[in-house]
């Protein structure tokens, strides 16, 4: 673990831990979210971390069924276009990820805005969930990288960093936080 990241205690005391970025702002501290989402954001851009339990998708394949969700959330986004690839590298967690690397081109506010997704797929044996780890970042504002929200190159690189630490430092440490 890197001086720039710190353990954090996910879903309540004991439910998972990972390394993340420190001086993150934790949404559920300034408004209200759903019990089986954690949501961060960087102080420095507009980059946000997501992990969230959902109903584990009726797809065997877990390309297939990780490719099922990160679609699903460009389609929320109501993106223009999208497209995601495998990201092939040495998986460190026991719980062995699927890891996805998508970009997306949305329209927001008159202008066109594009989005990385870096994004992982964790498959719950024996029970009926997956989590579902990613990090938005925006990498062109309709302003230019480093404005508006959009983080400069340099910041994209180190947010990735910031995910693949959290993704080879996921943990759950309560299994009885998935209902059968």
């Amino acid at each position: 673990m890197s001086n720039r990241h710190t353990p954090v205690t996910l879903f309540g005391d004991n439910g998972m831990r990972a390394n993340l970025p420190l001086n993150l702002i934790n949404v559920a501290d300034t408004q209200e979210i759903p019990n089986s989402q954690e949501i961060f954001v960087y102080r420095d851009s507009g980059a946000s971390i997501i992990i969230d339990i959902l109903q584990k998708v009726d797809i065997e394949d877990p390309e297939a069924a990780a490719k099922f969700h990160l679609d699903a959330i460009a389609e929320d986004n109501d993106s223009r276009e999208y497209n995601s690839s495998i990201v092939q590298r040495p998986i460190t967690n026991e719980l062995r990820p699927i890891v996805l690397d998508g970009r997306q081109v949305l329209k927001k506010a008159g202008s066109i805005h594009h989005l990385r997704t870096l994004f992982a797929l964790f498959r719950v044996k024996g029970k009926n969930h997956d989590v579902v780890v990613s990090f938005n970042i925006p990498t062109e504002t309709g302003q230019g990288r480093g404005r508006n929200g959009a983080v400069t190159t340099e910041q994209e690189q180190l947010i990735a960093l910031d995910f693949y630490g959290a993704v080879d430092s996921l943990r759950i440490v309560d299994y009885d936080l998935f209902a059968v």
